[in-house]
């Protein structure tokens, strides 16, 4: 099962909007700190950049063949992680 490339383009533009959106608001680590649950990021993602990277890096993975479950598995990984990263931007635009 792989990814259709352009759901893959629109995913990528995403992830590359919310890097840009985290660079211009400043974000840093202490303001995402403890803010996503230890089950969505690896505990080695601390910063904003880290957590963009493991989202890029999901993506890439979705790309590779692989069983039916693990192409599952990331669809959603990529779907929570998006959609906290955004819910956190929009916190954080919020408050300006």
């Amino acid at each position: 099962m792989t990814l259709n490339p352009t759901l893959k383009e629109r995913i990528e533009a995403e992830i590359n909007a919310l890097e840009q959106r985290i660079k211009r608001l400043n974000i840093n680590e202490e303001q995402f700190s403890d803010w996503f649950d230890s089950q969505l990021f690896s505990q080695d993602a601390t910063t904003p950049a880290d957590y963009i990277r493991e989202l890029r890096q999901h993506l890439r993975s979705l790309t590779s063949p692989t069983t039916t479950a693990r192409s599952q598995w990331l669809s959603e990984r990529v779907a929570h992680q998006l959609s906290a990263l955004h819910q956190a931007v929009r916190w954080h635009e919020q408050r300006l």
